[in-house]
């Protein structure tokens, strides 16, 4: 489970919320407060025009706080600072009265506080900051003659910025830590529960399964005449709780890619379309390989196992894939009465079926097919292609 890296959307999202309370404020205080001088009216209307189609592009486009977006912001921040001191009364600062464009610059300073932590919240606290004497100025407010209490007011007030900068980036940095310590223990947790859940299919299916085939072995083993069938059988068993095993550690289909397929997969329709003959295909993964690839071993498969029928008088018939180092081999084994192969004889009596349909498509890419007559033991046919 792979645990995401991004930033949460919380504390921006709380910024958002913050923004529009801060501009439900500024036209409140602009509708019925009486601060804007009559002069300035349009300067007043304008920053709330520009406020409000900020506002609500950041809401509809909920772009990530890239550094031109938050540039902008800062910018508007800072011309709200200063048209303030411009359009309201004369020497407005100076009192108690509330402000229009007072608490929204805030939110740009913990917009860079959420992006750029503490760093970025403390310089955006101190650019906006720095706009205030501007506004003082710009409100004919006499700066350089202040009392002590006016002085302190306007430190006051813009070491509110810095330190709204430096608290938002602090638990900002602290919430994002939390929520990655969170998905961090979600996600070992759903690994302990799916190892768990693992564990309990290899016992209660694989485990008890191999138990009872080790019995069957002992068993065996201690008779003393095994019959090959006897063993085949065992053998047989033993590579399907392989199969079983590895479907279980590594679960899902494989998806082949474009122009490929799963020989497994379709070996694994073979059974049931031979009658009474039970075939039985072992192989412990998907084997992908080229689509014609995968078509001519089929077809030679399909035709060995036709000619067991036919021939064999055998009752059950085996597909193993085994993947080598360098080649991979398809055998085809029964339990029939077997013979002894001989190529001329073959031709002779017009039994051209291994020939012509096994050994010749196996050679067309690339392969070579082994014919095992075995009199008696059945046969065994092998097809193995190159790695």
């Amino acid at each position: 489970m792979t645990i995401s890296t991004r930033e949460h959307p919380a504390p921006m999202l709380l910024v958002l919320v913050f923004r529009w309370c801060a501009f439900a404020w500024m036209a409140i205080v602009a509708a019925i407060g009486g601060q804007v001088r009559e002069q300035a009216a349009a300067v007043a209307v304008s920053a709330l025009v520009v406020t409000l189609g900020w506002t609500a592009w950041l809401t509809l486009a909920a772009v990530r706080r890239s550094a031109v977006v938050l540039a902008i912001d800062l910018l508007i921040a800072v011309g709200l600072v200063t048209s303030g001191g411009f359009f309201h009364p004369v020497e407005h600062v100076l009192t108690n009265h509330p402000s229009v464009t007072g608490a929204y610059p805030m939110a740009a300073v913990a917009a860079w506080a959420v992006v750029r932590r503490v760093r970025g919240g403390v310089i955006a606290g101190v650019v906006v900051a720095t706009a205030l004497p501007v506004a003082y100025l710009l409100n004919q407010a006499p700066v350089t003659e202040l009392s002590f209490s006016q002085t302190m007011v306007l430190t006051a007030s813009g070491l509110s910025y810095v330190v709204v900068g430096a608290a938002v980036g602090t638990a900002s940095a602290q919430f994002n830590r939390l929520a990655q310590a969170l998905a961090r223990s979600s996600s070992e947790a759903a690994r302990l529960a799916e190892r768990e859940e693992l564990a309990a299919r290899i016992h209660d299916d694989v485990l008890q399964h191999l138990a009872l085939l080790q019995r069957r072995g002992m068993d065996l083993a201690a008779r003393g005449d095994v019959r090959p069938g006897e063993l085949r059988a065992l053998m047989a068993e033993v590579r399907v709780q392989e199969k079983a095993l590895r479907d279980m550690v590594v679960p899902g289909a494989t998806v082949a890619p474009q122009g490929s397929a799963s020989l497994t997969a379709a070996l694994e329709q073979l059974p049931g379309m031979y009658g009474d003959l039970a075939v039985q295909v072992l192989a412990s993964g998907p084997v992908v390989l080229p689509d014609n690839v995968v078509d001519e071993v089929v077809a030679a498969v399909k035709e060995a196992l036709t000619n067991v029928v036919k021939h064999a008088h055998a009752t059950q018939a085996w597909v193993s894939v085994l993947e080598e180092d360098s080649s991979l081999a398809v055998f085809v084994r029964d339990n029939g009465i077997g013979f002894t192969f001989s190529e001329e004889h073959a031709r002779a009596a017009g039994r051209l079926g291994l020939l012509l349909s096994v050994r010749a498509r196996i050679e067309r890419i690339g392969g070579t097919v082994t014919i095992n007559g075995r009199p008696g033991r059945g046969a065994e046919i092998e097809l193995r292609l190159p790695g």
